[in-house]
């Protein structure tokens, strides 16, 4: 817990100035971010649930086995 309070006591102070207007980007483009991704996950929404229904469902092996059954009989 020592070492990471001396480096306070250790750093230099640097020159640098953001203005609220950075501030403001960077938050527009956190929130585009975000709203960019819901809404590409609403769109593809049914795709993406029959790729994983196809990957781990249920039905998937139940039908192969019904289908070997109704052609051996």
């Amino acid at each position: 817990m020592m070492i990471p309070l001396e480096s306070f006591h250790l750093a230099e102070p640097v020159l640098a100035y953001l203005d609220p207007g950075t501030g403001s980007i960077i938050l527009q483009a956190v929130v585009g971010i975000v709203l960019g991704a819901v809404f590409a996950i609403r769109m593809f929404w049914s795709r993406i649930c029959m790729t994983v229904s196809g990957i781990f469902g249920k039905g998937g092996m139940e039908k192969d086995g019904e289908d070997e059954t109704e052609h051996s009989g």
